[in-house]
């Protein structure tokens, strides 16, 4: 079993009885991942739900204050062995009236796994079977398919929203344009390599432009020194980041959870998609732009795949880097910056 029997038994342990109805929700993912839920989170408690979270501790920062969630149930990653969790799961939803299993509802189930069989699948096929909404998802997985078009919510104190008010009240005062740059993701692909040239770019062309770089720990290898760029990487809390999606006035980025984040909110967004559609991911956003590499260059996108090893994935020849990411070029990402930009401006 190799667990302390001391674990074991807490996580087996039946939820003491709650009044009224009770639902279980399980959800191991990422950031992005639990965002997409939290619509489906709040119809269960319209319905009258007492509803417990079952999910590990770097997701449990995302949901903190969120008033839909009665109970958080922490689970740390590998700490029910792979081969035991469908009995844990099994015994677990015994003591709720609902038990709504969400793990691998968009990896594995709209993202095939490398090493699947269903990752070897051909293009068309793979892009019929998994081009759908994962928000939708969700709802339909939780046995409401009727309900689509929700987008992700996101909940903060009052004092997390003075301090982001604070931090961006200096460029508003200098009627600076502040655009937030998300880094990386998860994934390789999720790293746009003309990142820094976009930029620079930028920044030489319009001297009221401010760039926040965010992003986690090896991001900040990808930062650089620049009077107008605000590092943030390894800086900024997951909480601090997605709420500041809020505040900006653009958000640019790679299928990460900080684009999740912005996904709750009206702020401008430009989203660079590599392993996913305009249709999976992007649909019900407001103000968004969806950037993506031609299929004539790119036939692989989008790949509806998750790659864990470079040698699943098209590479380019001189970056070596993913194709859906090289052949986007940055003269259209540049552009569609500078388009918002120029909306902000006349709208000064």
């Amino acid at each position: 079993m190799n667990l302390p029997d001391r674990i074991w038994q807490q996580q087996w342990k039946k939820p003491k009885p709650m009044e009224g109805k009770t639902v279980c929700v399980v959800r191991y993912g990422a950031f992005g991942d639990v965002i997409m839920l939290t619509a489906l989170l709040s119809h269960l408690k319209q319905l009258g739900y007492h509803v417990t979270m079952n999910m590990t501790p770097r997701a449990q920062s995302v949901l903190r204050h969120n008033p839909n969630i009665d109970k958080f149930l922490i689970q740390q990653d590998d700490e029910i062995p792979n081969e035991k969790l469908g009995e844990y799961w099994e015994n677990l939803s015994k003591g709720y009236d609902k038990f709504i299993n969400l793990s691998g509802s968009v990896e594995g189930g709209l993202l095939k796994i490398e090493g699947s069989k269903e990752f070897g699948w051909e293009h068309e096929v793979r892009h019929e079977k998994c081009n759908k909404n994962y928000y939708d998802e969700q709802f339909a997985i939780a046995g409401f398919p009727e309900i689509t078009g929700r987008n992700g919510e996101l909940f903060f104190t009052s004092l997390e929203h003075q301090l982001a008010k604070a931090f961006i009240k200096k460029p508003r005062r200098a009627k600076q344009f502040v655009v937030m740059w998300s880094l990386a993701g998860s994934s390789f692909h999720k790293n746009y390599p003309y990142t820094q040239l976009v930029c620079d770019w930028l920044l030489r062309d319009y001297n009221d432009i401010v760039f926040i770089t965010v992003g986690d720990a090896v991001s900040v290898m990808l930062e650089w020194e620049h009077p107008r760029v605000k590092c943030r990487s390894d800086k900024w809390s997951i909480r601090q980041a997605l709420l500041m999606t809020k505040y900006v006035d653009l958000v640019v980025g790679s299928e990460t959870g900080i684009l999740n984040g912005a996904g709750c909110y009206d702020t401008p967004k430009i989203v660079l998609l590599s392993h996913s559609s305009e249709e999976n991911l992007t649909k019900y956003w407001k103000n968004c732009s969806e950037l993506h590499a031609s299929e004539y260059d790119t036939p692989c996108y989008p790949c509806h795949q998750l790659h864990y090893t470079l040698e699943s994935c098209p590479l380019h020849d001189k970056l070596k880097t993913p194709l859906c990411m090289a052949n986007l070029k940055y003269e259209v990402v540049k552009n569609e910056i500078e388009r918002h930009y120029k909306e902000w401006k006349n709208e000064q």
